[in-house]
């Protein structure tokens, strides 16, 4: 009786390893069932996602300023530049208009004969003081500078690119000699026979009533 059920617990054993040891042994084997013995990497998704643009993070009245104009930006505000026409001149008169009527500030007009440019100037005090953008003391008053084309607060970083010419760094443009106004009457004072454009005339007029 024993040899019976000794002799059945071996056929069971048989037949349980011959069902199931089969599975196993027939897993596939990634270095046979590929060519050339390759085993593929798993894919990814290969599109780079773009990088943020980062945000002006400060609340100081020089940051709203530079995010306004950063929206300028967007919106095409370099498209309407143009040579003799709506150019550094007039975006300037433009713009020192604009910070007076919509931020009560008293800007100040840079003529720059040697770079045949005009900028804008803000007292620090006026908007507030950071090291996010850089400073220029003039006659002992610090300022910040406003790029009227672009247009920007002046930074360290960029590069510009005025004319036909590049410039290393905005540090290297913008220290240049200069011209200081109060106003568009006496840049154009200043300016001699550089420049007399200084005012907005009516195609200006015309091309900003579609800049919205």
């Amino acid at each position: 009786m024993k040899k019976i059920a000794l002799i059945i617990a071996i056929i069971l054993t048989v037949i349980i390893l011959s069902v199931y040891g089969g599975r196993i042994t027939n897993t596939p084997s990634p270095a046979k069932d590929y060519p050339g013995n390759i085993i593929p990497e798993p894919v990814f998704d290969q599109v780079q996602k773009p990088t943020p643009t980062p945000e002006i993070s400060g609340n100081l009245l020089i940051d709203n300023i530079s995010r306004e104009l950063e929206g300028f930006n967007k919106k095409g505000w370099s498209k309407l530049y143009e040579s003799n026409e709506f150019d550094c001149s007039r975006m300037t008169t433009f713009m020192w208009d604009y910070f007076r009527t919509n931020y009560k500030l008293p800007p100040k007009i840079i003529v720059a004969p040697d770079r045949s440019h005009a900028w804008l100037a803000v007292r620090v005090k006026d908007v507030g003081d950071t090291d996010r953008y850089l400073h220029w003391t003039i006659k002992g008053v610090d300022y910040y500078y406003i790029e009227s084309t672009v247009p920007e607060v002046v930074i360290f970083e960029k590069d510009i690119h005025i004319g036909d010419n590049w410039y290393a760094s905005t540090n290297d443009f913008y220290t240049t000699r200069i011209f200081m106004a109060d106003d568009p009457s006496e840049a154009n004072t200043l300016t001699g026979t550089w420049s007399t454009e200084f005012r907005l005339t009516k195609p200006d007029i015309d091309k900003l009533s579609t800049f919205k």
